[in-house]
């Protein structure tokens, strides 16, 4: 017995000491994947405030979420006289965890916008509400939850074509663990909240989970265990969109080749009538605020990939004339409803192919895949600063 013991005793002793070894090399190797996201009962997740550290899987930034949990700098909520204030609503390309602050196009477009003629000498702030894997329920209820505290004068939903209009829809997202608005017969929207009674929700909410998510940023093994677990869910979540979607494989993983094309099934039909019933949700809630509202759809890596052959292969196998079906619906969409709408991938597309430029990818990723580098970034904050600058509000008397 005491033998038998001592072995038990020896090999917990061992597995101790490789666990330590195994944290310290590590550290050693400046290895690490901090958790910035926690559960919301509001929107499913939400950004961890006050979370830091190095985000390496795409580019590289240092990363610190502030004391409310927005990935950006402190902002008091009271906007400061004399301010115009811009609410930038979106998903991962608007969060853009992959540049510094300082690169985004949202915090570039505020330079930009400050020396527009409809600034009349105001500064001009961008407040940055994007996390990642939003789609637009979620980005609706952030407007409804978060924003208005911060009293903006414009509101600015950051559309990204390449999977809003899926995360939309239950059929096609294939995930339980977020909110979703649906069209009642009168056109009306209800939200769908069923994920607050998930088993998955309801253990992250749990008091050894919150336990867990406290020690995460603190322990490195923890952390590349979260980080293989999060691959598989993300191949797996996948796997089942693309079982909803044809010729899944000729368009990077996570994105969607039927956006490019008008909806072909019932699912896809009402994943965009659900979409755009939702900015129009916003168009009105903004301007119950005093704020105005506008959208800008950004680029997916295909459509500005700098070599038009590349382009047109992907065409042709899609049988797809262009590439620009779903800016256009918005566009056209925005004209119909009074919301001014700017298409980026169009003019983004012609200065990719010009320059021989790529606007998505990094040095550790695949080049023209994921999201925009820090010249995507630039490029877009150049387009949407002139935009954007007859659209702020005059100033108060």
């Amino acid at each position: 017995m005491r033998t038998r013991r001592a072995r038990v005793i020896l090999a917990a002793g061992s597995a101790l000491v490789a666990l330590v070894c195994a944290e310290v090399g590590l550290r050693v190797a400046g290895v690490s994947f901090p958790n910035f996201y926690r559960p919301d009962a509001n929107r499913g997740w939400s950004l961890q405030p006050g979370a830091e550290g190095w985000w390496r899987r795409e580019g590289a930034a240092y990363v610190r979420i502030n004391g409310a949990g927005l990935r950006d700098e402190e902002h008091r909520f009271a906007k400061p006289k004399g301010e115009v204030r811009i609410a930038v609503l979106g998903d991962s390309c608007t969060e853009a965890l992959q540049v510094p602050i300082a690169e985004t196009f949202w915090e570039r477009m505020e330079g930009e916008l400050a020396r527009c003629p409809a600034a009349a000498g105001r500064a001009v702030e961008a407040v940055n509400f994007g996390v990642a894997g939003y789609g637009t329920a979620q980005e609706l209820l952030t407007l409804r939850h978060e924003v208005w505290r911060y009293e903006p004068d414009l509101v600015l939903l950051a559309f990204y074509t390449g999977n809003d209009v899926r995360n939309n829809e239950r059929r096609l997202e294939q995930d339980p663990s977020r909110p979703y608005f649906t069209l009642r017969p009168d056109s009306t929207l209800a939200l769908d909240d069923s994920f607050l009674a998930a088993p998955g929700f309801r253990l992250r909410r749990s008091a050894p989970a919150r336990l867990l998510y406290a020690a995460f940023n603190h322990v490195r093994l923890l952390q590349l265990g979260k980080v293989a677990q999060s691959a598989v869910d993300g191949w797996v979540g996948s796997w089942k969109a693309r079982r909803v979607e044809n010729n899944g494989a000729l368009q990077e993983l996570g994105l969607d080749n039927a956006v490019y094309s008008p909806p072909a099934d019932a699912a896809w039909n009402d994943a965009w009538r659900a979409t755009e019933a939702m900015i129009r949700v916003m168009r009105d809630e903004t301007a119950a605020h005093g704020a105005r509202f506008a959208v800008v759809t950004l680029s997916n890596g295909i459509q500005v990939h700098p070599d038009p052959a590349v382009r047109r292969d992907f065409m042709r196998r899609l049988g797809l004339s262009a590439l620009f079906y779903p800016d256009h619906r918005l566009r056209d969409f925005g004209q119909a409803h009074h919301i001014p709408v700017l298409n980026l991938a169009p003019p983004l597309q012609d200065l990719a192919t010009r320059r021989h430029l790529y606007l998505h990818g990094f040095p550790n990723t695949p080049p023209g895949q994921g999201h925009w580098n820090s010249q995507g970034h630039a490029a877009a904050a150049h387009l949407l600063a002139p935009w954007l600058c007859p659209q702020l509000p005059p100033p108060q008397p």
